[in-house]
């Protein structure tokens, strides 16, 4: 059990930063505030060209437990795997500079762990608007601790937390191999590494255990800044297609150890195919390689209406969805835009 006057271990908090000066206040001082002590900081400053640099320099002589990476731009996964290489510590945890974090928020990880003798520690976290509102992502999953196939189960549905890297305490040994070839690191020059690299954490802690469990929090600790200029936001191009050759991976190698996640997996699927069909349908300009590409997300979503319709983990949303795009193009665009007004 969690107890004040052990030795505690050291947790190295990964923060990777690119042109994003306004949110580094409230990003690094909620690290200086952080209830957990033994941290080891390690800022990547991926090439910044907004004045980052000169902040991350400033913060160096206010918390001695900092260190800064200064490298090329290279994009977030280059940024997380030089902080990966970088670190000390026993523990990894990932913070985008844009987000920050509960003042507890690596104790309540830690204790976590530490209380239920779990291989990885997973928390809630809140979504906080350009308004700043915070809205729980967490609706109705309680504190528990899952066997590796539940807790993939939970994070493909987004039931509590998210395939995202952030919001999890990850064991060092699941970074590093004694085979170079099995080491786990983010895709560089990639989109949605998260998408293609998270899963794999949890299927490496099986590996080296069988009986590894994850411990899920369900009090909020992680504060996501919901952006404008975010990926999702930021209309289609042909790079966007990664989600779903990433998707497809990730799915293939759950469906290879956990069978019958492959409901979970299906739907999955999908859901990275009404993603891109979204973000396609409301270009203006279509070329036609553009239309070629609607209509064969249109055609798989269809050919594929069972993986929603008969499918046990499908919500009332994957249904209207698929009963809009039946209805025409135009409904299913006109749909979505009423979803992300008044129901997101």
């Amino acid at each position: 059990m969690y107890n004040i006057f052990m030795k505690l271990p050291l947790i190295s908090i990964i923060v990777p930063v690119y042109n994003v000066k306004s949110f580094l206040p409230a990003c690094l001082d909620s690290l200086r505030s952080q209830t957990y002590k033994n941290l080891e900081i390690i800022l990547v400053d991926d090439g910044s060209t907004d004045g980052s640099s000169t902040f991350l320099k400033a913060y160096l002589s206010l918390d001695k437990r900092a260190k800064l990476l200064k490298k090329k731009n290279g994009g977030l996964s280059s940024a997380r795997n030089a902080g990966i290489e970088a670190s000390k510590g026993d523990y990894l945890f990932f913070l985008d500079a844009d987000d920050s974090l509960e003042k507890d928020a690596i104790e309540y990880l830690y204790k976590l762990l530490a209380g239920s003798n779990a291989t990885i520690s997973v928390c809630s976290h809140y979504e906080k608007s350009p308004k700043g509102t915070l809205k729980n992502f967490n609706k109705d999953k309680k504190t528990e601790k899952l066997s590796i196939e539940i807790a993939l189960k939970h994070m493909l549905n987004e039931e509590g937390f998210m395939m995202s890297a952030w919001g999890k305490l990850l064991p060092r040994k699941l970074f590093f191999s004694v085979r170079k070839s099995e080491k786990i690191r983010f895709p560089e020059n990639m989109l949605h590494e998260d998408v293609g690299t998270t899963y794999k954490f949890f299927l490496r802690a099986r590996k080296l255990d069988a009986s590894s469990k994850v411990a899920f929090g369900s009090r909020p600790k992680y504060i996501y800044n919901l952006r404008e200029s975010s990926i999702t936001n930021q209309g289609f191009n042909n790079k966007k297609l990664e989600l779903i050759t990433q998707t497809d991976k990730m799915c293939d190698d759950i469906e290879k150890i956990f069978p019958k996640l492959k409901n979970t997996t299906d739907l999955r699927r999908v859901h990275a195919r009404f993603s891109i069909l979204r973000q396609l349908i409301q270009k203006t300009h279509k070329t036609e390689k553009d239309k070629l590409l609607e209509n064969s997300l249109v055609y798989y979503i269809k050919e594929h209406s069972s993986w929603i319709l008969q499918n046990p983990d499908s919500t009332k949303r994957d249904k209207l969805a698929l009963i809009s795009l039946y209805l025409g193009k135009p409904v299913f665009k006109f749909s979505w835009s009423v979803y992300e007004r008044f129901f997101k």
